[in-house]
C-alpha cells in the first residue's frame, strides 16, 4: 500500500491532456442586451473545428475533444468579429460585441471539418459535416472508421479484437443500439487502442461515440425493419420510444429478431498417439433463432448540475441447431470406420434480466459519476447424438447442461480541474457468480458440477495537464482479485487464486504544425472469459470431445503504441508482450491418447506487432478513403515433437468509396482483402469481401431507405489450419456468406438520448 500511495504521488506530480470540455458564454451588444443568431466558431490554429449560432438569449454551447491551440471566433452582421482565448474550464462569460463601422456587401462561411485528429491516446474521426453523416446507421459509420475492420460480420479494432463501445459515456451491452442511431446524428468517433487507467484492465480497445446535441419535447419514436436473405430468410425489427417533458424522459426499446443461418465445413484431423489416426469430417449446420429484447427506464436532468436515471432490461433468445456431420477414419493409412451422426442442440436463455441506475452531478468544480449495475442470467443446453456406425456398434449420446450466472457491479468517478488539466480518480466494484451442471448417461463422460466466484476491487487515479503544446496524461489503476473455483462439494486449492495486479498508463501528444503525434504506453490483462473456465465436455464424435479449462491463467501485457495524424492522414504502429496468452489446444482426453478433447491452455509468451496507416481523398462526388495494415507475431509451438515458428504476418488492405448521387442518393462500395498468415498457433488463409449499398432519405431524414448487398463474392469464408504437438487439423470453408438485406427506417421528433450512465463492470459483462 505505501508503494502505491508513492506511485500515485509520483503520478500526480505529471501533467496531461485528453479530456474534451464544454464551451459556454453568452453575447451581449453595447447596451448589455443579448444578440440573436451570431455565428460562434471554434477554431484550432484557423482550422474550423465546430459551430453553432446563439440563442434568443445570446448564449451558446459547444463541445469540443480537442485542448491544444483553440480559440472562439465570434462573428455577426454589423459588429467586428471578435477572438477569444478559451479559459481551461470553459466558462466565458458575458462577451461584449462592437458595432461595426463597415458595410459588408456580402458575407460567405465557409467551414471545413478535420475528418481525423488525435485527442491524446485516442483517434478521434469527425462524423459531423462529413460524408460519414450520410452512412446510414453508427454501425455503418464505425466500418469505415479508420482502425475498425469487420471480421464475419463483427466489428473489431485491428489487433485488438471486439471493442467495448460507449454512446455519449453510456456502456452498451446490445450491438442493436448500433443500428437505431442515425449516422446523421453522431458528432465524432473516438478510437481507443490502448486503454488508460479508467477502464478496466481486460478492455482490448474502446470505441466512444459521441452525439449532435438535439431538444425536444413530447413523443419521439424509431421503427426499423431490416430484412434479407443469408442462404435463408432471417429479420431484424425494433421500436424505439421516448417521452420527454423538460428534463423527465421516459424511454422503451423492443427488439425481435428471427431467421435461419447455414454453415458448411469439412475437416481434416490428424492424430498422432499409438497409431496415426486421420479423421475426414464433413458438417453441415442449420441453426433457428428467434430472440426478444425489452427495455424500460427513465432519466431526469435535475438541473444543469445534477441528472440521475435507471433502466431495466429483459432477453429472451433461443437457438435450435441441427447439424449432419460423416466422419472417415483412417488407423496407419488404412480404413477403420465411418459414422454418420445427427445432432440437435437447444439452447435457450431464460431469461437475461440486466438493470443499471446512475447518478451524474456537479458540485463546484467537481464532477461525479457514479452508476451500478446487476446482471442475471439462465442458460440450458440439451443436445442428442444419433451415430450410425458402419463397423461398430452405434450410439445415442445425450447431454444437458445449465448454467446461472450473476453479476453485481458499481464505479464511481471523480473529476476536478487542476491547473490546465483534470485530475480524474475513483473505484470499481465487481462481483461474479457462475453455476454450472452437466449431466450425461454416455459412460465416457463424466458428470460435472462447478461453482465459480469472483470478487474484483479497483481504484485508479489518472491527471491530466497542458504543458506548453505536449499534453501529458499519466495513469495507475490497482486491481485485488479473489477467485474461487469449487468442483462438486469440494474447493479445489489449486484453482482458487488471489492477485495483486497494478497498471500504469501513460501518454504524451503534441502538435508541430499540421502534424499531430502521440506515444502511449499500456500495462493490461486479459481473463478468460466463463465460457473458456466451462470444465463441461462436449461430444463431438467417438473420437473428439470440446471442453472449457478451469485452470486458465489471466494474460498479462505491455503495449507501446506511436500514432501520428496529418490533414487527412494517419498512422499507427504498436508493440505489444503478452505473458502466457490464451490460445485453443488440443490435449489427449483418454489414456492412450486416441480420443481428443479441443479445449484451451495457457502458453508461455507472445511478442505482437502491428502497423495501420491510411488517407481519405476527395474528387468532386466521389470520396475514397484507403487504409493498409499488417500484424505480425513471434510465437513458437511444438508440432509432432519440433518447434514449429507461427511467425508468418497477415496483412489488410481496405478501399471505401463514397459517391454521392444525383437526388442525393448515396452509394457505398467497400472493399476489403485479408492476406494469409498467422494468428497465435493457427494459420489463416487469405480472405475478401466486396459490398455494395444505396442508401436514401426522405422526409427531412425522417424515413430511410437502405438496399445492402454484402460479400458479393462470397469471399469472406478463410480456411483455418490449427497445430498442435498430436493434433493438426485443417477446415475449410463452405458457408454461403453472401447476403441481400433491404433496411426501412422512420423516425419522427427524432431527439437524443439523454441516459447519462456509463455502466460499472462493463468488460465483465462481456465474459458473460
Amino acid at each position: 500500500m505505501k508503494l502505491l500511495l508513492l506511485t500515485i504521488a509520483i503520478v500526480l506530480a505529471f501533467s496531461s491532456s485528453a479530456f474534451g470540455k464544454d464551451i459556454k458564454g453568452r453575447v451581449l451588444d453595447e447596451n448589455g442586451k443579448p444578440i440573436e443568431f451570431v455565428n460562434a466558431a471554434l477554431l484550432q490554429d484557423s482550422a474550423f473545428v465546430t459551430g453553432v449560432i446563439t440563442n434568443s438569449n445570446g448564449e451558446f454551447n459547444l463541445s469540443s475533444d480537442l485542448t491544444t491551440g483553440l480559440k472562439l471566433r465570434l462573428s455577426f452582421v454589423g459588429f467586428n468579429t471578435k477572438y477569444i482565448d478559451i479559459t481551461p474550464d470553459g466558462e466565458l462569460g458575458n462577451i461584449k460585441m462592437i458595432t461595426s463601422n463597415t458595410q459588408l456587401k456580402d458575407v460567405v462561411i465557409k467551414g471545413n471539418a478535420s475528418k481525423t485528429h488525435l485527442k491524446g491516446n485516442s483517434l478521434v474521426t469527425n462524423v459531423e459535416n462529413s460524408v460519414l453523416a450520410n452512412a446510414g446507421t453508427a454501425k455503418d459509420v464505425l466500418r469505415q472508421v479508420p482502425m475498425v475492420i469487420e471480421n464475419n460480420g463483427n466489428l473489431e479494432v485491428f489487433g485488438k479484437g471486439s471493442p467495448v463501445v460507449y454512446i455519449n459515456g453510456r456502456k452498451i451491452t446490445d450491438s442493436q443500439e448500433l443500428s437505431t442511431l442515425l449516422s446523421g446524428n453522431i458528432r465524432n468517433v473516438e478510437v481507443i487502442t490502448t486503454p488508460g487507467a479508467s477502464y478496466s484492465a481486460d478492455a482490448k480497445a474502446i470505441i466512444r461515440i459521441r452525439t449532435k446535441k438535439l431538444q425536444g419535447d413530447g413523443w419521439s419514436g424509431t421503427f426499423r425493419s431490416a430484412n434479407g436473405f443469408q442462404h435463408y430468410f432471417q429479420s431484424a425489427n425494433m421500436m424505439d420510444m421516448k417521452y420527454r417533458s423538460g428534463g423527465f424522459e421516459l424511454f422503451s426499446n423492443f427488439v425481435y429478431n428471427a431467421g435461419k443461418n447455414w454453415e458448411k465445413k469439412s475437416t481434416d484431423m490428424t492424430t498422432l498417439a499409438k497409431s496415426r489416426w486421420e479423421q475426414q469430417l464433413s458438417t453441415v449446420n442449420a441453426k433457428h433463432y428467434n430472440g426478444f429484447l425489452g427495455k424500460v427506464g427513465f432519466s431526469w436532468v435535475i438541473n444543469n448540475n445534477h441528472s440521475i436515471g435507471a433502466y431495466y432490461q429483459n432477453e429472451y433468445a433461443k437457438n435450435i441447431n441441427k447439424s449432419h456431420l460423416i466422419s472417415n477414419v483412417l488407423e496407419d493409412n488404412e480404413f477403420y470406420d465411418k459414422w454418420e451422426t445427427t445432432a440437435d442442440n437447444i439452447i435457450k436463455n431464460t431469461p437475461r434480466h440486466a438493470a443499471n441506475m446512475y447518478y451524474n452531478g456537479q458540485i463546484k468544480k467537481l464532477n461525479i459519476d457514479f452508476n451500478a449495475d446487476y446482471i442475471w442470467n439462465k442458460g440450458i443446453q440439451n443436445t442428442e447424438n444419433d451415430e450410425i456406425s458402419q463397423m461398430q456398434e452405434n450410439r445415442h449420446v445425450t447431454t444437458y447442461s445449465k448454467n446461472r450466472s450473476s453479476m453485481l457491479a458499481e464505479k464511481l468517478v471523480l473529476t476536478y480541474p487542476v491547473g490546465k488539466g483534470v485530475l480524474r480518480f475513483g473505484e470499481e466494484y465487481t462481483s461474479s457468480r457462475s453455476n454450472n451442471q452437466f449431466n450425461t448417461e454416455y459412460a465416457d463422460l463424466n458428470h460435472a458440477a462447478s461453482k465459480i466466484k469472483e470478487e474484483n476491487t479497483a481504484c485508479f487515479v489518472e491527471i491530466m495537464q497542458q504543458l506548453g503544446t505536449f499534453s501529458i496524461s499519466a495513469g495507475l489503476r490497482y486491481e485485488h482479485v479473489n477467485y474461487d473455483y469449487f468442483e462438486k462439494a469440494n474447493s479445489d486449492a489449486n484453482l482458487s487464486r488471489t492477485y495483486h495486479n497494478v497498471f500504469p498508463s501513460f501518454n504524451a501528444a503534441t502538435r508541430l504544425g499540421n502534424v499531430q503525434m502521440s506515444l502511449t504506453y499500456s500495462g493490461r490483462i486479459e481473463r478468460p472469459t466463463y465460457s473458456n473456465l466451462n470444465a463441461n465436455v462436449s461430444y463431438l464424435n467417438r473420437m473428439t470431445y470440446e471442453s472449457g479449462n478451469p485452470r486458465l491463467q489471466p494474460t498479462k501485457l505491455h503495449s507501446l503504441e506511436y500514432m501520428v495524424v496529418w490533414k487527412n492522414y494517419f498512422a499507427q504502429v504498436s508493440y505489444s508482450y503478452f505473458d502466457h496468452p490464451i490460445v485453443n489446444t488440443t490435449k489427449p482426453y483418454s489414456d492412450d491418447g486416441e480420443i481428443t478433447i479441443l479445449t484451451y491452455e495457457n502458453f508461455k509468451k507472445k511478442h505482437f506487432l502491428q502497423t495501420f496507416m491510411g488517407g481519405q481523398f476527395k474528387f468532386s462526388a466521389w470520396q475514397p478513403r484507403i487504409n493498409v495494415g499488417m500484424f505480425t507475431q513471434w510465437f513458437d509451438i511444438a508440432v509432432n515433437g519440433k518447434d514449429k515458428s507461427m511467425n508468418r504476418p497477415i496483412g489488410i488492405l481496405q478501399w471505401q468509396n463514397a459517391i454521392h448521387l444525383p437526388m442525393d442518393i448515396w452509394l457505398n462500395i467497400d472493399c476489403q482483402w485479408t492476406t494469409s498468415g498467422n494468428d497465435r498457433n493457427i494459420y489463416i488463409s487469405s480472405s475478401s469481401y466486396v459490398n455494395a449499398k444505396l442508401y436514401k432519405d426522405f422526409c427531412k431524414k425522417k424515413l430511410s431507405v437502405t438496399i445492402e448487398a454484402r460479400d458479393i463474392f462470397n469471399g469472406s469464408r478463410p480456411d483455418v489450419t490449427l497445430y498442435n504437438n498430436a493434433v493438426t487439423m485443417f477446415q475449410k470453408n463452405f458457408s454461403d456468406m453472401r447476403c441481400v438485406m433491404f433496411t426501412l427506417q422512420y423516425n419522427f421528433n427524432v431527439t437524443h438520448d439523454r441516459y447519462r450512465g456509463t455502466g460499472a463492470g462493463n468488460t465483465e459483462k462481456k465474459r458473460f
